[in-house]
């Protein structure tokens, strides 16, 4: 088909526009799924260690969450590609724990972002049917992970992700992430 001189200019524009928009979105698709991993395996931060989320600043000082709440809804998915990652960290995370495994801690930071401010109430469905448990900190983290491999923990996390994603807010007051159509009990 022969197009006249006048047709071929607009034509070949909206050609253009058309193919830098396809190679732009796509660039940009790309640039967001080779975002690099947080930096956790070499996490070392005395002031996360004794109490509180780890979004709260006044309890927690760390470039690295900083970054994480920074991204926003983006950083779940990076967070929970992480918890495969079975790489000690070299130092303590908390005080009086033992070392744990990079996707621990990834695992650790995502269930910090989903507690309400009054530390007391998840702003989401349990991932897992809960087991109580009256020993340390350490004791029952120990107990969970004889029962969850870190593939397990991440399916959860992925499963949770999918259903979702498009209802995850982040609450600037609370800091914390919320779900647009869940009820909290209070």
């Amino acid at each position: 088909m022969q197009l006249s001189a006048p047709i071929k200019a607009p034509f070949r524009a909206m050609c253009l526009c058309l193919m830098l928009c396809s190679s732009f979105s796509g660039a940009r698709d790309d640039a967001l799924s080779r975002r690099k991993p947080y930096a956790l395996s070499t996490w070392s931060n005395l002031t996360c260690r004794a109490k509180g989320r780890f979004q709260d600043r006044e309890y927690c000082r760390s470039v690295v969450i900083d970054q994480i709440v920074a991204d926003g809804k983006s950083a779940i998915p990076i967070l929970v590609a992480q918890i495969t990652d079975a790489r000690w960290i070299a130092e303590p995370v908390f005080d009086f724990w033992p070392r744990i495994r990079t996707g621990e801690l990834a695992h650790l930071i995502l269930a910090s972002l989903f507690i309400d401010d009054t530390w007391q109430k998840s702003t989401m469905p349990p991932l897992f049917r809960e087991k109580p448990c009256h020993e340390s900190g350490w004791d029952c983290w120990a107990q969970f992970r004889k029962a969850h491999s870190l593939k397990d923990i991440q399916s959860h996390w992925q499963a949770f992700w999918e259903l979702n994603k498009e209802s995850i807010y982040w609450d600037d007051k609370a800091r914390c992430f919320r779900l647009a159509d869940r009820k909290t009990k209070t």
